[in-house]
């Protein structure tokens, strides 16, 4: 009985990830693969796992496992995947909040800026006044010191 070498990830896929206005989509080139030869897991920390492995011949076995970081603000839960033509498709939904939420959370977020902006402005104006000041008088100085030592070096 002959016993099939496995070795531990003999490639790595090529993945594209794109961005759609719903969902991220992730590609996976897998030509040759087969369903059933395909896993896919995602653990509770947003680790994505996809691994596989089959037969090339009666005594090798080709595997690759791909660790990937779900983004944040997907929907964990409703990640779905397709192979089709040697190409694993995951879509993986944006998480979406409702109108109004997002309206409400826009209108505040805008009115803590405002505040904050004249406020902000505020202090600008007054720093940027006391620096000016400080600037003339240093310059009211300089030009007084140089010219007191101007009329001194000329009288000597």
């Amino acid at each position: 009985m002959e016993t099939k070498l496995q070795l531990p990830a003999d490639f790595e896929p090529r993945c594209r990830w794109r961005r759609e206005e719903h969902q991220f989509v992730l590609e996976v080139h897998l030509k040759g693969f087969k369903k059933d030869q395909i896993r896919v897991f995602v653990n509770d920390q947003g680790k994505l796992r996809i691994s596989g492995k089959r037969p090339i011949d009666e005594k090798n076995v080709e595997s690759f496992s791909k660790r990937i970081e779900v983004p944040k603000d997907c929907k964990r839960d409703r990640i779905k995947a397709k192979l089709s033509n040697g190409i694993l498709r995951l879509t993986m939904p944006k998480k979406t909040h409702s109108h109004a939420t997002r309206n409400q959370a826009a209108a505040t977020a805008g009115r803590k800026t405002l505040k904050l902006g004249v406020g902000a402005v505020a202090v600008v104006l007054v720093v940027a006044a006391a620096a000016v000041e400080a600037y003339v008088a240093y310059k009211y100085r300089q030009c007084f010191f140089n010219i007191g030592e101007t009329w001194q070096s000329s009288r000597i």
